[in-house]
């Protein structure tokens, strides 16, 4: 089965870090509607192919929401890739999306308030991955994932350790480690943030900046219309750094 994927200019971008051979942890997306769990979705979708036999996953902090969001999104990707429905089906059991050619995507739910310390990620093996709506999760979290990636036929079909991340404006890890960096161009190579706005996605960009123009919380329709990282929870727009350094 072939995937043909014309991604948006933004996709475009995206897909680039992904397929070199030195970016490991990518970015995508800072605002609603920028095409980030599309890309997710026919990434997974051209991997299994292409790769027989791999082992990734797609990470949320709650598996009820990833089946809601995600998973609705995976299955409008292979229907419109016109994928036969005997190629793959979903493993309810254990929450895994599997292929015929044995490739397989774990469904993994990543918020369990009895494991702080995300114990029960560190006997897993996969050879990469995705986490959607990053900005809901722990550092720690990604943190173990890393260790994770890279360890199930990466050598032998020649594919670095990678993870892919999804997001809007958040204040968490992703704003110190890949938002704050790239704006002030400091971002290591082993990082990329590619911005992906309503804007730049043309197939629904009309739409979507109707809805977004009509959300009444200001702080909130600047984050997901307008990709803003400065914000504070209080309603008001500032300097984020000049907040963090208040008492130094």
């Amino acid at each position: 089965m072939v995937v043909q994927v014309k991604p948006t200019s933004k996709q475009y971008l995206a897909w680039q870090k992904w397929l070199d051979n030195h970016t490991r942890f990518i970015l995508f997306g800072g605002g609603a509607g920028g095409g980030k769990t599309w890309w997710i979705g026919e990434k997974r979708l051209y991997e299994a192919y292409v790769y027989p036999g791999i082992r990734s996953f797609i990470a949320r902090k709650e598996l009820k929401r990833l089946m809601q969001s995600t998973y609705v999104t995976w299955n409008k990707v292979c229907q419109y890739h016109r994928i036969p429905k005997d190629d793959w089906w979903l493993d309810g059991k254990y929450n895994v999306i599997r292929f015929k050619n044995g490739s397989t995507i774990d469904l993994l739910d990543i918020d369990y308030p009895s494991d702080p310390l995300y114990e029960r990620l560190g006997s897993l093996e996969y050879t990469n991955g995705d986490i959607e709506e990053a900005g809901e999760i722990q550092f720690l979290a990604f943190d173990v994932l890393k260790s994770r990636v890279g360890r199930h036929r990466n050598q032998e079909f020649g594919l670095l350790p990678k993870i892919g991340l999804t997001s809007n404006p958040s204040k968490n890890f992703l704003y110190t480690l890949f938002y704050k960096p790239w704006k002030a161009g400091t971002l290591p190579d082993q990082y990329a943030f590619i911005q992906s706005l309503y804007g730049d996605n043309e197939h629904t960009k009309e739409i979507y900046g109707k809805q977004l123009a009509e959300i009444t919380d200001r702080v909130t329709r600047l984050r997901l219309k307008e990709g803003i990282w400065e914000y504070d929870s209080d309603g008001s727009l500032m300097d984020y750094d000049a907040i963090t350094d208040i008492f130094s």
